[in-house]
């Protein structure tokens, strides 16, 4: 699902990546991808989401090279930074037509989306007046419209309450579930260590090779 090999980046004078390497198969459920801050983990997810373009290296998504193919790359893939900002004029229910439109995603089921993640009463509020904590579910609104095989994740959960990450590992059970890819970058393994099946550890802006985890709990139906 994940290959990429020898990436460098740096910003400036300071170098953020210094030859990192990876590989994630699809069959591997949640990778964890562990790192102090300052490690080079967001950098690593902001390049495989095609966000930001490394200096040097490549990355395929579902054997899609980025570099070469970004548009079929990214439709691959969702992402959930980890403070999720989407124009501040738009709303909630703007902002899913917007990405269906540009995903051309056929008969997007919007109203379902928004009722999932409970922002049916604020679909039609600006997303400047939403709280950290709607934008992110907003954000998983618009992941699980995408249906996307790979989700890279940021930090997930920070800005969640109880009840919401545990939605949260129930929704990342069930796209682990129906075959789908997880990469997330996380210092939470108090909350999500019985979801990871294993780990990657991002160290100076190069990473290791993964250490297997025991297997997640498959979601209840």
């Amino acid at each position: 699902m994940i290959h990429c090999t020898n990436l460098h980046k740096s910003f400036g004078s300071k170098t953020v990546l210094r030859g990192a390497s990876m590989d994630v198969p699809p069959e591997q459920g949640v990778t964890a991808l562990l790192g102090p801050n300052g490690a080079g983990k967001t950098t690593t997810l902001r390049i495989l989401a095609g966000l930001v373009t490394p200096d040097s290296g490549t990355v395929r998504i579902n054997s899609i090279d980025l570099q070469t193919d970004r548009a079929a790359a990214q439709r691959q893939l969702a992402f959930l930074p980890q403070d999720v900002r989407f124009h501040p004029a738009m709303t909630p229910r703007r902002v899913l037509r917007f990405y269906a439109q540009l995903r051309e995603i056929a008969d997007p089921d919007i109203e379902t989306a928004l009722e999932t993640v409970r922002l049916t009463d604020a679909a039609d509020r600006s997303c400047e007046a939403l709280s950290g904590g709607m934008r992110q579910r907003l954000g998983l609104a618009l992941a699980d419209l995408m249906d996307a095989p790979l989700l890279l994740l940021d930090e997930p959960g920070l800005s969640l309450d109880a009840e919401w990450r545990a939605y949260l590992n129930k929704y990342l059970c069930r796209h682990v579930d129906r075959g789908g890819t997880v990469l997330m970058a996380t210092h939470l393994l108090d909350v999500w260590g019985d979801l990871i099946d294993a780990t990657l550890h991002c160290t100076n802006g190069t990473i290791s090779a993964p250490s297997e985890s025991p297997a997640h709990t498959p979601a209840a139906s």
